[in-house]
Order: structure tokens, then C-alpha cells, then sequence
């Protein structure tokens, strides 16, 4: 019988290309069975073997080549559009910045109202004052300005640093209309006629002898007498009166400040116009505006009368209700003390409050004081007649405005202001624009 079937065909997947492996044994080359034929008879015997599986074709190299060069196109316009697109900016340089520049200004300064060339008001402010520059240390400066007009007239700075301390600078004003400028333990002689200072710290002190060993501290003492107090440099507190040349020890000053018996031969009766202060005793009491008149000892130690209703019992001591004694607005003992000749209440039955004097003279009292007890109640500004107490005129000030601590009579009327402000009053009470000096 045959052995051979034409054609044969794989048993699995019938395709009848296959290829020899041995005698009467065959592989498909489609599906990898491997099938023989029995001797004398026509079986097909098979045998499964699996094709092993092929890996993915790859692609060929110059494939690869064309795909990375067009991720290496695709990055370089993406880098391109960005620079095209991006924000504009200049060129970075490093810049130095500073704090923005502020106005010129006063720091801690003093301030008065004199009577200058052709007998205009001039506004004095002496104290520390910084240009504006962040970087700039303040000055120590004396200005002069027309109280009128808000011009300045002279710019004196003085030598040295300002330690910015309220005790660095000062104006002084004496009873003889004399003004000094303080500044550490330099004395300056001011003058407005015309505007300038001058040095009179040896003149002054180093005349006397109780300050040879030298001033280690000069201070200002009270504005409202005639002298400084000083500490020497071999550990002396001594008073000194520039107008009088005179020093004196604190048992000294006690002695000389006080009553007639040390009163100076030159000195001479001066009237002069306060307020009474309010008092512990009689809180209800209203405050009144007293007229007075003093020997004031002609520049030397004094003592300023305080008036203030009270009980006086006649002398020190302890007492009681019970004890005698008499209502009055100053003991006898301190009216003694003080050197008091008369006083009276100016304006008998008017109402005060928060009160002060600005300025007076023969002629005129210039006062300012609130309309009524209300603490936000108007500010007013009132001229009196300085002999009869009438009114001359009152004037109400604007409700932004400080409230005046310096007044002064010139021929156009009057200057009243605080600090570094001022206003112009006319003859009639008409107020002025507000000046303010930087």
C-alpha cells in the first residue's frame, strides 16, 4: 500500500506546506504540528508542539532616528515661543531704595512771639528739626519768621549734635523783655531787630566766682522767674540771676526770694493779671480773672502769688473748722511771702473756663478760654480793656485750631498761636488765615 498521500495536508490547520524531519515524519511550517504516518495503513499520527512566540517586530533604526529628531524639533520651538512670549522686563540692575522722602518738620521745639524790625511780630522756634532726608540726623536750629506773613527771616543753626531730649534746646524770656536761647550749657543772647544770636555764656558765667570750677549742668528752671539752675563741677547746686549777676546757695535763695526785708533797692511795682486756680476746699468756687500788683524785685529772686480760695487760719500749723479763720484767695502769710501789694477781681461775676492770660499790656488783657464747662465746647479768643475789664471784642476760633498759648500786641493787632501756628487778629477781634511753619 502507498505511504505517501498526495498531497498531504497538516492534520490541525490543513496546509500542506511542511517540512521534512525524518523519514515519514513532517513539521508544519503554519501552525508547527509535527505528524507521521503508521506503516501499512493510512493513520496520521501528531504530535502538538506550540510555535514559540515571536517578539514584537521593532521598528526599524531610521524610524527611531526620525522620531527623536522631531522631539528635538518639537522642544526647540516650544523654547523659541517662549522667549518670543515672554513679559518684557529692562535689564535688572541692583538699585539702592530709600524710605520715601517726608516734608521738612520740627521735632521737640519752643516757640515765642516778639516784636521784630518795624515792629512786626516774629514767631522764634528753637528746637531739633529734620529736613525730610531718613538719612539726615535732625538739626538743632533757631528760625525767625514774620508771624504775618509765614516767611522766614534767618536760619541760625547751632553747633553740635542734639541728643533729641526736650532739656537740649530752649527759649528763655526774662522780665526785662531779654531773650535767651539754652542749648546744653551754652547761652545764646537773642535779638530780632535784626534776627540773630549771640554767645554769652563767658560773658554771663564766667564772671562769677561761685562757677569756677566749671557748669556741669545748666538748667532752665521755671519759665516764669529770672533764673537758671546750675551745677557746678565740684558738686554745687547754686541759683543764678543773669539781669542781677548774682548766685546764690539754696539757703540764700530761700532768704532772697522772700517778703520785703530782701527786696532790692531798684526794684519797682509792676501790675500783672492771672487766673485763680481751682480750688480743694470750695470746688464749686468760680475761677475768676484777678488784677494785682507786686514789687518785682527788679530781676531778682521772687515768689509768683497763687490765688486760690481757702481757709486762712493766720499762719502753719494745724486746724480744724472749728478754729478762726477767714475765706480768702491767698493767705496773709503767702500774700507777705510773694510780695503783694493789692489785688481784685477784674471782671466781677463773669464765668471762666479753662482759663488763661496770652498777653497784656497798659492797654489791653488778650485771654482765651472755652465758651462753657463742656470739654469739646468752642475755643474763644477775648480783648479787655485793661482798666475797666469791658470787652473789647470775642472771638471764636476754628474748631481744628490748638488752643493758644502765646499771644502778643503789635501795631496791626494781635498774633496769638501755639507751637509752630499762629493766627493774625485785627484790632476788632477779625482772625486771620492759620499759619504753619515747617
Amino acid at each position: 500500500m502507498a505511504k505517501t498521500i498526495k498531497p498531504l495536508q497538516c492534520p490541525t490547520c490543513g496546509s500542506p506546506h511542511k517540512a521534512d524531519v525524518r523519514p515519514d515524519v513532517y513539521h508544519c511550517q503554519s501552525c508547527g504540528t509535527e505528524y507521521f504516518l503508521d506503516s501499512d495503513d493510512i493513520t496520521i499520527t501528531l504530535r502538538q508542539q506550540p510555535t514559540a512566540a515571536h517578539p514584537p517586530a521593532s521598528l526599524p533604526q531610521a524610524v527611531w532616528q526620525w522620531v527623536l529628531l522631531g522631539m528635538v524639533l518639537v522642544g526647540l520651538l516650544f523654547g523659541v515661543a517662549m522667549w518670543l512670549f515672554r513679559p518684557s522686563r529692562s535689564a535688572s540692575v541692583p538699585v539702592a531704595t530709600w524710605p520715601p522722602a517726608l516734608p521738612p518738620r520740627w521735632g521737640l521745639a519752643h516757640s515765642l512771639l516778639l516784636l521784630g524790625p518795624k515792629q512786626q511780630p516774629v514767631l522764634v522756634v528753637a528746637g531739633n528739626h529734620n529736613s525730610g532726608d531718613s538719612q539726615a540726623a535732625d538739626s538743632a536750629l533757631v528760625v525767625f519768621y514774620n508771624a504775618t506773613t509765614g516767611k522766614r527771616l534767618r536760619r541760625v543753626a547751632l553747633a553740635g549734635q542734639s541728643n533729641g531730649l526736650d532739656t537740649d534746646l530752649h527759649l528763655k524770656s526774662f522780665s526785662d523783655g531779654t531773650v535767651h536761647v539754652l542749648y546744653h550749657r551754652t547761652l545764646y543772647r537773642l535779638s530780632t531787630t535784626p534776627p540773630a544770636l549771640e554767645d554769652v555764656t563767658e560773658q554771663l558765667l564766667g564772671k562769677q566766682r561761685a562757677l569756677a570750677s566749671g557748669v556741669a549742668s545748666l538748667d532752665l528752671g521755671s519759665n516764669e522767674y529770672d533764673r537758671y539752675q546750675v551745677f557746678t563741677n565740684d558738686g554745687h547746686h547754686l541759683t543764678y540771676y543773669p539781669l542781677i549777676a548774682r548766685t546764690y546757695t539754696e539757703d540764700e535763695h530761700w532768704k532772697a526770694e522772700r517778703g520785703l526785708s530782701s527786696l532790692r533797692p531798684d526794684s519797682k511795682v509792676r501790675p500783672r493779671f492771672t487766673f485763680t486756680k481751682p480750688s480743694f476746699k470750695y470746688p464749686d468756687a468760680p475761677i475768676q480773672l484777678v488784677a494785682y500788683q507786686v514789687h518785682d524785685n527788679g530781676g531778682g529772686p521772687r515768689v509768683h502769688p497763687d490765688f486760690s480760695w481757702q481757709d486762712d487760719y493766720g499762719g502753719p500749723g494745724s486746724y480744724t473748722d472749728a478754729d478762726p479763720h477767714t475765706k480768702r484767695l491767698i493767705s496773709r502769710e503767702d500774700a507777705a511771702i510773694s510780695r503783694l501789694i493789692s489785688y481784685r477781681d477784674f471782671t466781677p461775676g463773669r464765668l471762666y473756663f479753662a482759663p488763661s492770660v496770652l498777653f497784656h499790656d497798659a492797654d489791653v488783657v488778650l485771654i482765651t478760654c472755652q465758651a462753657n464747662a463742656a470739654a469739646d465746647s468752642p475755643q474763644v479768643v477775648q480783648a479787655l480793656d485793661a482798666r475797666t475789664g469791658r470787652a473789647l471784642f470775642t472771638t471764636p476760633l476754628p474748631a481744628q485750631a490748638p488752643r493758644p498759648r502765646l499771644g502778643l500786641r503789635y501795631p496791626g493787632g494781635f498774633v496769638i498761636g501755639r507751637d509752630q501756628t499762629t493766627y493774625t487778629l485785627s484790632p476788632t477781634g477779625k482772625l486771620g488765615p492759620v499759619l504753619t511753619y515747617h
